[in-house]
């Protein structure tokens, strides 16, 4: 777990980096555009290429190659786990390549199906948004596969520091741009983002290595096993689309920017798991995929649960101190130029419910990953059908009731149901698993979380200026939380702060 702990500090040291960066980024794109037609527009198309990518199961093919390149490297194979990964780039590309020309033929016929009550300008510029986006989920799914080799080889420094990319190329498009071509900056931004990220990950891969060339064997016996493990996935794409479909076809009917509202806040939350979960989970792939490899169940359940103890140790004063100063939170943020106060109130409303699922969210893909690091794709289908299934139901439970905000408490409850799926299977293989729940360090994490609400609070009561109310009310429950947490011996306390303690005495002079 030391490892762990290292290579989570580099990701969130960049993604915190990133995050500068984007915070100018959402900063600039609510000043221009505020919460509207044009970015619902914008984020409909956006949501509406990443789903066209999803039907190729570009990240379920990633999921299975993972555990089979890692085996061959610690076999030291690493020529066959070159040319397998390869051949799977080769096909796939051609396979994105030629979805990309259909869908750009029918991109109007694609926005009418998932976006049924957009009409007029908002439905031609939705289409017209959806025709620049399309290269980008190619290049998105070339890094994402190219990002997975070098978490293979233990390398997550590079891929960390490719955070900083997509922001600035965006800021620099709609710095140049935004006054001859709108909103298409942003989307100009995002496309040529990720092929300079693409660029960059494939000059790192290449110091590993990696040589490319171009070939397509559909008879290499290695690909054949990678087939077997996705085709499960086949089954489940309608369903799993269609949780998709059906969020898409329900946000088009409600107000206008109730779309960009859900997004903005779904902004800060993507930001928040960044720093806080993808840390933790990306690195744990490798290390359970390995310990799967050699049929060590003990440190699977160790790594499972030391990783569970660290989510719930950073997110659960998380989710409370942003529920009590979401307000402050979204203003701060975003309320400046075409970001009215209305925007904000949408936003934080959204952002309240959104935030809610940050713990289950962080500890269903511990568990997730578990599940595929043993090469168990079917199960891990099953329960993806069934999660969305659960999904589907509560779209359509909850929007009538609570409008937009139904969607975000739907997106918070979803985790929930899968993590208790894959906890319940994963029973069948890591024996005593139910041990992971027991430990003290829940029961201080919760005291201590609660101190630092309550101390929050309190201050938001002196009635301070909304920025310094915000500020000191984070920095106090912050400084609470962590001391306590360290004088209460707490262990992911403690080894984070060892974890930086050698770090400082490295650059420190003898």
């Amino acid at each position: 777990m030391a490892s762990v702990y290292k290579n989570s500090g580099i990701i969130g040291i960049t993604a915190a980096l990133g995050a500068v960066f984007g915070f100018f980024l959402q900063l600039i794109v609510a000043y221009y555009f505020g919460a509207g037609a044009s970015t619902d527009a914008f984020f409909m198309a956006q949501s509406t290429s990443e789903l066209l990518g999803k039907l190729l199961m570009g990240g379920s093919v990633t999921a299975v190659f993972i555990p089979l390149f890692v085996d061959r490297l610690a076999r030291g194979r690493r020529d066959e786990a070159w040319r397998l990964g390869l051949n799977i780039v080769n096909i796939m590309a051609c396979a994105y390549v030629v979805l990309i020309a259909f869908a750009w033929v029918f991109a109007g016929a694609f926005i009418h199906a998932i976006a049924p009550s957009f009409s007029g300008d908002t439905y031609t510029l939705t289409v017209s948004l959806l025709r620049v986006l399309l290269p980008s989920f190619l290049f998105l799914f070339l890094l994402e596969f190219a990002t997975s080799m070098l978490h293979s080889f233990k390398e997550f420094a590079a891929p960390a520091f490719l955070r900083l990319v997509q922001p600035v190329i965006s800021i620099v498009c709609i710095a140049f741009l935004v006054e001859s071509a709108g909103i298409y900056a942003l989307a100009i931004g995002i496309v040529v983002g990720s092929l300079a990220q693409l660029a960059i990950i494939i000059w790192v891969l290449m110091r590993y290595g990696m040589r490319y060339r171009f070939f397509i064997d559909v008879k290499d016996p290695a690909l054949r096993n990678v087939v077997r493990l996705v085709y499960p996935f086949v089954f489940s794409i309608l369903v799993t689309q269609a949780a998709g479909v059906v969020y898409r076809i329900l946000v088009s009917t409600l107000e206008e920017g109730s779309l960009s509202a859900l997004k903005y806040a779904e902004k800060i939350t993507q930001l928040i798991t960044i720093i806080f979960l993808n840390s933790i989970t990306l690195v744990i792939y490798p290390l359970l995929s390995e310990k799967a490899s050699l049929q060590d169940t003990t440190g699977m359940r160790s790594t499972i649960g030391n990783s569970m103890r660290l989510v719930v140790f950073f997110t659960l004063p998380i989710i409370l101190a942003v529920a009590l100063l979401r307000q402050d939170i979204v203003s701060f943020i975003y309320q400046r130029g075409s970001f009215s106060s209305q925007d904000a109130v949408f936003t934080s409303i959204a952002l309240l419910y959104l935030v809610l699922g940050l713990t289950t969210n962080g500890i269903s893909s511990i568990f997730g990953h578990a599940v595929l690091a043993l090469q168990k794709t079917k199960a891990a289908v099953v329960i993806t059908v069934a999660s969305q299934i659960v999904a589907i139901i509560l779209f359509i439970a909850l929007v009538p009731y609570m409008d937009f905000a139904g969607l975000a408490l739907a997106s918070s409850l979803i985790p929930l149901s899968s993590a208790l799926l894959y906890y319940l299977y994963l029973k069948k293989f890591i024996p005593l698993l139910h041990t992971i729940f027991v430990h003290t360090a829940y029961i201080k994490i919760i005291v201590l979380s609660v101190f630092s609400s309550f101390l929050i609070w309190g201050i938001m009561q002196l009635q301070l200026p909304s920025f310094v109310q915000m500020a000191v009310s984070l920095l106090a429950g912050s400084l609470l939380y962590l001391g306590l947490a360290h004088m209460w011996h707490i262990e992911e306390m403690h080894q984070l702060t060892d974890i930086f303690r050698k770090k400082f005495q490295k650059i420190s002079p003898l």
